[in-house]
């Protein structure tokens, strides 16, 4: 029997039309595919008019409707795939039931059918069915397959049976199940019988020489069924060819495929001599070639050898024919046998359950800054633990104790904070204000700091009381005036720079220290704000940040940038007095390596030097050696009178975030040291990867790693203590190479290889192996993939600068050679490997504050082995970024922009499809690493939107194993266990 489609719609099929968007009542997330011409397409067209549902009618033709108040059953305008209607099955009750049944045709006993239907659910499952029927009218067969509950999408079901005996006809069947509750919207239903006809040559005729084929044969070619070489059965097709200007072909009858999914061709081969072409092409409604595919063959002579390749059918694909060839100027032949196209049946069938969960990263107390104040009479340390939440923490300094811990909104990171007679001052990552009153029992979230306010990265009390700050985005300055509870905007410091970063205020002006590019300090009028005075650093970079600025009485204590000059040349950060009287940086009570005190009571302010305590008159500059002392410098240095340990006086403090404050009385120098810890948060999962048998999290909000077991039972936290020498930072990805684990962190690029085999000593395992910071720029090593002997890294460049560096390491030993912008003023976000290759997706963001130059992210591949770039594409305009790639199922490579998935050729780039699972809503902030992806036993894992999808790439099945609720955008999937970071919780899905 012949190889058929059912009741084919004569027709051009047509793309869905842009108008045809219009009826749609509420927002589509549909599932669309891309031809290998890269023509954007916004549809799946269907090919049959009964499984369309485009009449104008509720009650589509053709169709019985089986439904039970409240269910329905209707022909819908609500979504459609394929034109502009759907069959809606609605069933909100859990005892009713509901279904549509269209009978198809007649069926031969011991044929396979297959049957598709693209489901859109918007909640619970429902199932697509093939029946057999008897010629008597019952049932003798149903075989079903459910929906995947994947909300809000297009999914492709799919249905294979073979007809058993005494079926005479087959009925597709849509139905809920009357115990649970669903609406699931279907269209572009068809039922197709697939295969080649006569595709192992037994049929015998006594009119053809190869029946349901048709041969064309040049002078000195044959194409003829022949006996005792087959494959399977007992024929063969053999090609001869002696010829080497002509030619010998033979081609299949017309077999139906479905439009835009993944369809096997399979043929064997028994060559005697030569080499043959099997050529596939795919055929529209109205029988017009849209592709052709040719596949070179070229196997061992006198052995069968199998010919074995996916395609994708094209979106308007109908039928389809395999030819096989001989070449018109060589000569060939040899046997064909059990020549077959039919579509892939893709991976089985998986379901996901929510697993364990854990807050893995939790161990750890890290602080950005800390003030002290005496309350009560006693001196207390203050400081905000980042965390998800951060934590506003207070510590009595002499007998170490948490006296209060307020969680702080949403906020996570904490970079500003003020203290007053009365109170302290916060502001973060959140934008807003936030004042702890001593004594309260509660902490007050004062409100946004102004409209655009993101972060507040510095405050200050002024001499009146209020309290200043700075924040991004707009580089505003702004004041809170307690007394009224209000705020007042400055308004944006200078148009040409994002970051405000640090603040300084006295009685008439405020310094703001601003960046990430060209940084400089512009001192403010406080009585006219429009009046400004732009102060150049000693040595001018082209990006970077002025993050610290202090008065000190008539000086301006300043962190300068490191960066590049204008003329290239690579300048180092150092600390800088400036005079703000005389205008001059040359101070000659300036110390370059370390923050001084603030100013004390007596108007002296403090350096820890040469193991002595120089004292610094703040309104003249004169210095005074007090005498030698062992105390250490600390991160942070402040000043406070108080008593301590029964000694009153006025006290430099100095916190070490180890966990000591180190207290010294200026005058007398008596010293005292006291064991000060805030309590441990649990951190924002930041990052997540795989090493040695375990999982690697790393959290947000300063130096933190987890190293988890696989049943979320056991782990292990680094380091043992933060912002020591040579111990990672915040970890921004890891990837496993033999018993090493590279790890890059964040800042100034930082990477470090691990053994795995020895124990972790901070500082030594694992080792420090390069910072791009200084010398390259850079501060995140992002993406990380390995193949072979090599390790490859890429990265995000520092605040202002744009253009990311690729990272070679060609052994597990010494440093890595990089490879400076591959893609022009793009961050390297992902990366893939396979042989001597790698391919990257790019961010067109670089640090923040620097303009993006590019119009679009890309996609690229660069050869290790030659050093050459190979290509840079892009496969879609205006993409922000693509945040994952990854090799594919059938070596083909798939990259991630947002919710749509391109599959790309690896040699050229070229774009051989996408598939959209979501509509995606454009962002207008920086956009880097927002998705993630896994190929794993012929499916791709998918992050994206806080979303995780299962996609089968041939078959266009979609689940979501976690529906919402993922953040950041990582998972990794192990054996039948896939890890995602929800927040700060790990969640595992167990795949089933």
């Amino acid at each position: 029997m012949s190889s058929t489609r059912f009741s084919p719609r004569r027709r051009a099929l047509r793309p869905r039309a842009t108008a045809a968007l219009a009826v749609i009542a509420v927002v589509v997330a549909g599932l669309f595919w891309q031809a290998s011409t890269a023509t954007a397409l916004t549809s799946v067209t269907s090919n049959y008019s009964y499984g369309d549902f485009e009449g104008t009618t509720l009650a589509p033709a053709g169709w019985t409707l089986s439904a039970t108040s409240p269910a329905r059953v209707y022909a819908s305008g609500t979504v459609a795939l394929s034109g502009k209607r759907s069959l809606c099955v609605d069933d909100p009750s859990a005892t009713a039931g509901a279904s549509a049944l269209r009978s198809v045709r007649t069926v031969t006993p011991g044929v396979e059918y297959q049957a598709q239907g693209y489901a859109y659910t918007y909640n619970g499952t429902q199932t697509l069915a093939l029946r057999f029927y008897d010629a008597a009218g019952a049932v003798i067969s149903r075989v079903a397959s459910p929906s995947t509950g994947a909300t809000m999408l297009w999914s492709r079901i799919a249905v294979k049976a073979v007809a058993p005996p005494k079926a005479s006809r087959v009925v597709v069947e849509i139905s809920s199940t009357p115990a649970s509750v669903s609406r699931v919207w279907w269209d572009a239903v068809e039922v197709i019988q697939p295969g080649v006809t006569n595709n192992g040559f037994e049929s015998v005729s006594s009119t053809a020489a190869v029946p349901s084929w048709t041969t064309s044969a040049a002078a000195g070619t044959s194409a003829k069924v022949r006996t005792g070489y087959a494959k399977l059965g007992t024929k063969s097709l053999f090609l001869s060819d002696a010829s080497t200007s002509g030619l010998v072909k033979a081609t299949s009858a017309r077999t139906p495929v479905f439009a835009g999914v993944a369809h096997d061709l399979r043929a064997w081969v028994r060559p005697t001599s030569g080499t043959f072409t099997v050529t596939v092409r795919f055929l529209d409604t109205n029988l017009a070639v849209i592709k052709t595919v040719p596949i070179a063959v070229s196997k061992p002579a006198g052995t069968w050898s199998l010919v074995a390749k996916q395609l994708v059918a094209p979106t308007n694909g109908h039928w389809a024919t395999v030819e096989l060839s001989t070449g018109s100027s060589t000569k060939a032949s040899g046997d064909f046998d059990v020549v077959d196209l039919r579509p892939t049946v893709g991976s089985s069938t998986l379901g996901f359950t929510q697993g364990r969960t854990m807050q893995p990263v939790d161990a750890f107390a890290n602080t950005n800054v800390v003030r002290t104040a005496v309350v009560a009479g006693r001196a207390k340390l203050m400081g905000v633990v980042s965390g998800s939440p951060a934590e506003l923490q207070v510590v009595d300094i002499e007998s170490n104790t948490v006296e209060e811990r307020f969680t702080l909104g949403s906020m996570e990171s904490v970079w500003a904070m003020a203290t007053t007679d009365n109170a302290v001052y916060v502001g973060g990552n959140d934008g807003h204000l936030w004042r702890w009153t001593y004594g309260d029992a509660a902490i007050s979230d004062l409100g946004r700091a102004t409209a655009s306010s993101a972060t507040v990265f510095d405050l200050e009390e002024g001499p009146d009381g209020r309290i200043w700050g700075a924040s991004y985005p707009k580089s505003e300055l702004w004041s809170y005036q307690p007394g009224t509870g209000t705020f007042s905007n400055l308004g944006t410091v200078s148009a040409a720079h994002d970051y405000a970063r640090s603040l300084a205020v006295n009685s008439s002006y405020a310094y703001v220290g601003l960046g990430s590019t060209n940084p400089v300090i512009v001192r403010v009028s406080l009585s006219n704000p429009a009046s400004k005075t732009t102060i150049a650093v000693p040595q001018p970079v082209t990006s970077g940040q002025v993050s610290e600025v202090d008065l000190l009485g008539r000086y301006l204590s300043v962190k300068t940038p490191s960066g590049t000059s204008s003329g290239g040349t690579v300048i180092a950060s150092e600390r800088r007095l400036y005079d703000t009287q005389s205008g001059s940086w040359s101070v000659d009570a300036n110390y370059p390596v370390q923050r001084p005190s603030p100013v004390d009571g007596t108007g002296n302010f403090y350096f820890l030097r040469y193991n002595q305590l120089r004292a610094v008159n703040s309104a003249t500059g004169a210095t005074d050696d007090r005498g030698a002392v062992t105390m250490g410098a600390g991160r942070d240095r402040m000043v406070l009178r108080a008593t301590l340990s029964g000694d009153a006086g006025g006290w430099l403090l100095a916190y070490d975030p180890a966990g000591t404050v180190t207290a010294l009385e200026t005058t007398t120098l008596q010293q005292r040291t006291y064991r000060v810890e805030f309590a441990p948060t649990k951190l924002k999962i930041k990052s997540l990867g795989f090493g040695s048998g375990r999982l690697m999290v790393g959290g947000f909000g300063g130096s933190s790693l987890a190293m988890v077991d696989l049943d979320l039972s056991q782990r292990s936290q680094y380091p043992a203590v933060p912002y020591g020498a040579a111990v990672i930072g915040e970890v921004e990805g890891s990837v496993e190479h033999g018993k090493y684990q590279y790890i890059g962190t964040y800042t100034d690029g930082r990477v470090f290889r691990y053994d795995s085999t020895q124990p972790w000593v901070d500082g030594t395992n694992p080792a420090l192996v390069t910072t791009l910071g200084p010398t390259y720029r850079q501060d995140r090593p992002i993406a990380w993939a390995t193949s072979g002997t090599r390790t490859f890294f890429g990265t995000i460049p520092k605040y202002g600068v744009l253009g990311g560096v690729l990272g070679i390491f060609d052994g597990d030993s010494g440093t890595p050679r990089i490879v400076s912008e591959p893609v022009a003023d793009q961050s390297i976000v992902s990366l893939a490997a396979a042989g001597d290759v790698v391919y990257g997706g790019t961010s067109r963001w670089g640090g923040l504050g620097a303009t993006p130059t590019q119009s679009s992210a890309k996609v690229f591949a660069y050869n290790a082995a030659t050093g050459k770039l190979l290509w840079q594409v892009t496969p879609a305009a205006g993409m922000e970024a693509y945040g994952a790639v990854v090799m594919g199922p059938t070596g083909t490579l798939w990259a991630a922009g947002s919710t749509t998935l391109y599959e790309l050729d690896p040699a050229t780039g070229a774009t051989l499809r996408s598939i959209m699972i979501q509509t995606q809503q454009a962002q207008a902030t920086p956009v880097f690493r927002n998705t993630a992806l896994a190929s794993v036993n012929g499916l791709i894992y998918l992050v994206a939107a806080g979303r995780a999808y299962a996609v089968d790439p041939a078959t266009l099945r979609v689940s979501t194993p976690v529906a919402s609720g993922i953040t950041p955008a990582a998972l990794v999937v192990r054996g039948n266990q896939l890890f995602v970071p929800q927040g700060e919780t790990l969640q595992e899905v167990v795949i089933q």
